[in-house]
């Protein structure tokens, strides 16, 4: 059904005017349950196996500056549920569920599953408590933020004869067998009160707060007993910021990362950024890693797309486009690779611990993968540019201010920081041949004012990790000073008030 179609037929069905109201008169009927809406719904797109919810929300109502929502394709979130596939699996759970498109795919696997779904937006609630209501799936819904780990409203589903009955209850516990998730990708997050306290940040590095991709892992990982499989971006397998380096040295040394896949781009219809697949495993036997690159092994569907997405119509034009997906071939035979530990020839290889200790913990499959006879296909330029301006903002978020003599018994070579500058000028030369721009700010000025020492924070929207470090060794000096200053002041009274009840000094 085309969207248009689609789109049309709903908002007849639940008599709204447009998109902005489908929420609200949803979860009218969804705690009212009001079943007459999910069978006129089932009858209307025949075919449950799909998410044609996602298809409305995507289109419409997507926060994709933001919330960085872009919603998973039906062959990506396929191949996470074979992924997870456990035999005594009975719960999963669904991060950042979105309108349930994972969670559908994992159901189509098998419908005795029970399933946990985690979603921040209040918007896409009601899209995913209808995509389950009507599936007639058991499910708990909580709406909330999983990295704060606040939870705003918790809703139990509960299949009957036909559909899911919906209530409100109180929060419940997360204990689940496998995850699934395609987290927002590299969202700025605050880290929690008290965060090294929580399970599951007490082992490893807390991530920073620029970026919450692997606070996202983390937290999935937390919630599992046997295997939990994310959709990420590419960065999360070589970041060499500090945390996030630590973070994944200590997933490959504790033994939880079982496989890497590598996808092609193009595969989401609202952003061309390639993504990969990781693995996670808490009962892996074996010490190593299978790398599986994808990025050749897609097939190629060519839709028809009705207006630009995030437009005010669906109708100015029509145009086609081009999606890569996965084939079912295609998985079996990626899941066959990781299982099986099959190495095929410039497509997949299995690799010990210890070579990736050696290369640095990285992750990137050309890393271990021969790619000689092959044509090499690189990460989008977009996405890779982004990921050097990100850095290079991190960089620049504190700026310093030093007077010349100062810095250069303080070791700062001057020189080499002013070269940054036409550095700066050849590399933005180079990203412009792709249609890109360096994002170059200076972060260090040289003063001739005297013992002049100046730091501030440049960004209106990202506050330095650096701070965090140095401003409670900061508070903990002003303590000190201040009980010292205490005890001067209690030694000054005691001395000046016997030379003012004497008289010797006059008030």
């Amino acid at each position: 059904m085309e969207l248009k179609q689609l789109t049309d037929e709903t908002l007849k069905l639940f008599d709204v005017p447009d998109t902005s109201n489908l929420s609200e008169k949803m979860l009218e009927i969804e705690l009212n349950n009001d079943f007459s809406y999910y069978a006129k719904f089932k009858e209307l797109v025949d075919d449950l196996s799909v998410d044609w919810l996602q298809k409305i929300f995507q289109y419409y109502e997507a926060d994709r500056k933001e919330k960085m929502q872009d919603y998973t394709p039906r062959s990506l979130a396929k191949f996470v549920g074979r992924l997870t596939q456990n035999e005594n699996e009975k719960i999963v759970f669904d991060l950042c569920a979105g309108s349930g498109a994972l969670t559908i795919q994992k159901w189509n696997l098998n419908h005795n599953l029970e399933f946990i779904c985690y979603e921040y937006d209040e918007k896409v609630i009601p899209f995913l408590l209808f995509n389950l209501a009507v599936r007639n799936i058991n499910a708990t819904v909580i709406h909330g933020n999983a990295l704060s780990d606040e939870v705003f409203a918790t809703y139990k589903v509960t299949s009957t004869s036909d559909f899911s009955r919906i209530a409100k209850v109180d929060a419940v516990d997360i204990v689940c067998d496998t995850a699934i998730s395609n987290p927002p990708y590299n969202m700025k997050w605050i880290e929690p009160p008290f965060a090294q306290l929580q399970s599951r940040f007490a082992n490893c590095e807390i991530p920073p707060e620029s970026n919450a991709n692997y606070a996202f892992i983390l937290t999935a990982l937390d919630k599992v007993k046997y295997r939990a499989a994310m959709i990420l971006p590419n960065a999360v397998l070589s970041t060499d910021i500090r945390q996030e380096k630590e973070i994944r040295k200590y997933l490959i040394e504790s033994n939880y990362v079982e496989s890497v896949i590598l996808c092609p781009d193009k595969m989401f219809e609202a952003t061309s950024i390639a993504t990969c697949i990781l693995v996670l495993s808490k009962t892996k036997t074996t010490r190593n890693i299978a790398f599986v690159d994808m990025r050749q092994q897609y097939t190629v569907e060519q839709r028809e797309q009705n207006g630009q997405y995030g437009g005010a119509s669906h109708t100015n034009r029509t145009y086609k486009k081009d999606i890569k997906t996965f084939s079912d071939e295609q998985i079996d035979k990626a899941i066959q690779c990781i299982h099986e530990h099959i190495d095929e020839a410039e497509y997949s290889r299995t690799v010990q611990i210890d070579e990736i200790r050696e290369n640095d913990y990285i992750l990137v499959p050309s890393r271990y993968i021969d790619f000689e006879n092959r044509e090499y296909k690189h990460r989008d330029f977009a996405d890779i540019m982004n990921d050097i301006n990100r850095i290079e903002r991190e960089k620049s978020v504190l700026k310093l201010t030093l007077n010349e003599s100062l810095a250069k018994s303080l070791g700062f070579d001057k020189e080499l920081y002013n070269q940054e500058e036409n550095t700066a000028k050849e590399l933005n030369k180079s990203f412009e041949l792709v249609g890109g721009k360096y994002e170059f700010r200076k972060y260090i000025t040289f003063s001739k004012n005297k013992n002049e020492f100046k730091i501030e924070n440049q960004d209106k929207e990202i506050l330095s990790s650096i701070l965090k470090m140095v401003l409670p060794m900061w508070k903990q000096h002003i303590y000190y000073l201040n009980e010292e200053q205490n005890r001067l002041l209690a030694e000054f009274r005691d001395a000046l008030l016997p030379e003012l009840m004497s008289g010797n000094i006059e008030v």
